[in-house]
């Protein structure tokens, strides 16, 4: 197996050039459109593929709907009832993995060559034949409940839950995407099926393959499992944010450490200067221990074990996240220590140097990106979602090589500035 992979690995790297990939792009009889790269390296044929919608189509009072529906697309369909479908999954060795995110439902699937209509037909009974049985509704519901109740027991959890529910405001992006006890209990059986029948639309359906299957196949199989899904009176988008929280909140809880989750407006990824804010966020908090703050916060002054920072890009808007846990005692000294970097960063910028650094990071990183079917159908899915082009594989290293230092220094002061971070703190106060 090992060598397997081995071999796996280097057809990729050898046959792929690391800044760019070869695809196609298709469109099948029903009007699917899809990008496609054919590998026969191994017996595989992956897929990835996203609606846009996500929990933003949960219904008022109604939040957590779109996680319970596609928490249940395994518990049973018209013809594979109760575990019948789990167990078929693993016996014609195919995964399929739906989850609910704020702003989508994310799919993977893959199959071995072999079980290639087997495995479409899984997929196509959990997309398109779900039984939605009041057991099931009620087991999952339960279960999602009992996860809800953990979440409150955890640190770092009600840290992000709270900051998404205050630093968002009014924004659908405050809502927790399980929902909340409460909310699930009013969800019936039929807004299920009415919240199933709106994610689930031909023309906010975005998808990736790779793997061992001709173009042809690749477009009847993607018809067979989507082709009958409706679609919506129109394409959906991400709203940008209208107003974002500033200053700081304290959520107590009982606990020796205290959990920080902070940030302010980005980009999002369509912006023309994204790749520049990510070497931005690479200098700042986003290298790892060679990051700013990393450096300041932990190596110099010792008050936490890890600090981080990092661009959450939407379609037309975007955050710059971070997040790092210190002593309780502690708080407003790292709050300040990070305060500091953000100004220092707004109005010096970064060195040739740390350019040069990022540069060279954001370039070779990109070659994970090949290492398997699914990840190269996954990188073809995304650039699609965000409309980035069908030249960007190829325009990318160039992209990168282009930032210069006095833009990327101007684009600096511009959009960093600590007045505008706010800070969720969740720990014991220090009295």
């Amino acid at each position: 197996m090992i060598i397997k992979i081995l071999i796996f690995l280097f057809f990729l790297l050898t046959n792929h050039n690391v800044n760019s990939i070869d695809f196609e792009q298709l469109r099948t009889e029903k009007g699917i459109n899809f990008w496609f790269v054919k590998d026969k390296s191994l017996p595989l044929i992956s897929m990835s593929f996203s609606f846009k919608g996500g929990a933003l189509l949960d219904p008022s009072g109604k939040e957590g709907a779109t996680n319970l529906m596609v928490s249940l697309l395994d518990e049973g369909t018209e013809n594979f009832k109760g575990n019948k479908l789990k167990l078929s999954l693993k016996e014609n060795g195919t995964k399929i993995s739906l989850s609910a995110e704020k702003e989508k439902i994310e799919g993977t699937f893959q199959v071995v060559s072999s079980q290639i209509q087997e495995g479409f037909w899984l997929l196509y009974e959990s997309i398109n034949k779900p039984l939605f049985n009041s057991e099931d509704i009620t087991k999952v519901k339960k279960q999602i409940q009992a996860s809800i109740k953990i979440d409150k027991s955890v640190v770092s959890t009600q840290a992000s839950e709270k900051f998404n529910e205050i630093f968002f405001k009014d924004s659908l992006f405050s809502r927790n995407v399980k929902g909340t006890s409460e909310s699930l209990k009013k969800i019936s059986r039929n807004d299920i099926f009415k919240i199933h029948k709106e994610s689930f639309t031909k023309n906010n359906l975005i998808i990736g393959v790779a793997g061992n299957i001709d173009s042809e196949n690749a477009k009847k199989y993607i018809d067979y499992v989507f082709g009958e899904l409706p679609s919506s009176k129109a394409k959906r988008e991400t709203p940008p944010f209208n107003n974002l929280e500033k200053g700081k909140e304290f959520f107590e809880m009982e606990t020796p450490q205290a959990t920080i989750v902070f940030g302010q407006r980005g980009f999002g990824r369509k912006n023309k200067d994204y790749f520049a804010a990510r070497v931005l966020n690479y200098v700042l908090g986003g290298g790892g221990f060679q990051s700013r703050l990393y450096k300041e916060v932990r190596e110099k002054n010792g008050l936490v074990y890890s600090i981080y920072s990092y661009l959450m890009p939407y379609e037309s808007d975007g955050v710059i996240i971070g997040g790092f846990q210190t002593r309780n005692k502690n708080v407003d000294e790292t709050i300040l220590k990070v305060k500091q970097e953000w100004k220092k960063m707004k109005n010096q910028g970064i060195s040739a140097n740390e350019l040069k650094e990022a540069k060279t990071y954001y370039k070779g990183s990109f070659s994970r990106n090949f290492t398997s079917t699914i990840s190269i159908a996954t990188l073809l899915k995304v650039v699609q979602y965000y409309d980035l082009g069908k030249d960007y594989f190829a325009n990318r290293s160039g992209i990168i090589d282009n930032l210069k230092l006095k833009e990327i220094n101007s684009l600096a002061s511009r959009i960093f500035d600590e007045k505008n971070l706010f800070f969720m703190i969740v720990g014991k106060r220090n009295m």
